[in-house]
Order: structure tokens, then sequence, then C-alpha cells
């Protein structure tokens, strides 16, 4: 019987609820989606007198070499590389070489001057007058390829 009163003075305890326990795993929570956070702020610059498409895509925005695709002229981070005929078109000596040697070193360049994380690929973020002819945009796709650009995002206009 004397095990008996034992038992229930342990039994007659009021229970309380530990939150030690229950704070650190919260804490270790806050802790990991505070580091897994990613938040980056893109200075992106529209470059004047360009009509973009449309497009109500919701994907992320990633940086990379900015590349403008006027009427006139191509541009690699604002700085003029290539005048454009009338229209917006290549002349012609460069669909001959099937690139545009002036475009490709400028784009090297600027991808040497990149920082990026190991295994992170090498973007360019075009900029394109929506009344330029393929092929001028194919041009110059083709010759950021072989600037070592493999990876292209085009700017539309958010819908």
């Amino acid at each position: 019987m004397g095990m008996l009163k034992s038992r229930r003075k342990i039994g007659g305890k009021k229970m309380a609820l530990q939150l030690t326990s229950l704070l650190d795993m919260f804490t270790i929570i806050l802790v990991f989606l505070m580091v897994s956070f990613q938040s980056a702020d893109e200075d992106f610059v529209l470059h004047s007198g360009l009509e973009l498409p449309g497009s109500s895509a919701k994907s992320p925005f990633k940086t990379g070499v900015n590349l403008a695709i006027t009427l006139e002229d191509i541009l690699v981070e604002g700085a003029k590389v290539v005048d454009l005929e009338a229209g917006g078109k290549v002349p012609g000596v460069y669909h001959e070489k099937g690139k545009i040697d002036s475009l490709v070193a400028a784009v090297e360049n600027r991808l040497k001057g990149l920082k990026r994380k190991d295994g992170e690929e090498n973007v360019v973020v075009i900029q394109a007058d929506e009344k330029l002819p393929y092929k001028t945009i194919h041009i110059v796709m083709r010759s950021a390829a072989y600037a070592g650009a493999y990876r292209f995002r085009l700017v539309v206009e958010k819908e």
C-alpha cells in the first residue's frame, strides 16, 4: 500500500506545458527560413525609345548582360556597339560572317566582369524593339552565344 500512495502523489501533480522545446523548434525553423530566403534588387534600366512586346509570364527576373537592340543600333550596358541599317537591319557583312565581332567582344568583356556563383550560367538580358526583324535578333543572339552566353531573357512589358 505504501507504493500506491507514492503513485498518487506523482499522479496528483498538475501537468504543466513545457514551452522550452517548442520555442527551440520555432527558433530553428525561423533561422532556417531566414538563411534560405533570397531577395535581390535588380538595377535594370530600360533603354528609351523601345516598344517592348507584352507578356503575362510570372517568372522571376535574373541578372545578366544588358543588351538593347533599337531600330538604329545595338548597345551593351548602354554603350553603342553597332549601327544598324534602316528598319533595324544588320548590315550584310555580319550575316556573311554569321556573327558581329564587336558585339562578341563587348559581351565577353561584360561576362568576365559579372560575379556569378559556381555553376551559374551566363545570361544575356535582351531589350528588343517589337518592330525589329527576326534576322536581327537571331544574329545578335548568335553573337552573344559566341561570347559564351547560352541563356537569354527577353524583356517584355507586363500586361
